[in-house]
């Protein structure tokens, strides 16, 4: 385990809780898996795949959502900037 002063804080940037809410999940469902996404990111947040230099993403919530998660994060916090669904397309 991680000493507490170890783990960075988590900040829900406004578009993403704009998304969020859009989304429309039960919020027992939606605290679970946002909720699963800052237990791991606070603790080890290159956890994701990096999209951009200072991007990463995350798949979170049921399997058959396909959301993703996308972030960035500094010494001090880790900042969830979007919630998107992904594309059903894969080339």
């Amino acid at each position: 385990m991680l000493p507490e002063e170890s783990r960075r804080g988590v900040i829900r940037e406004p578009l993403f809780e704009q998304e969020y809410e859009k989304l429309g999940f039960d919020a027992v469902c939606a605290d679970e898996f946002t909720e699963g996404a800052e237990w791991i990111l606070s603790r080890y947040p290159e956890f994701g795949t990096k999209v951009a230099r200072k991007v990463w993403f995350l798949s979170v919530g049921p399997a058959s959502e396909n959301l993703n998660l996308y972030y960035t994060f500094d010494e001090h916090n880790v900042y969830f900037l979007s919630l998107q669904r992904a594309s059903e397309e894969v080339e």
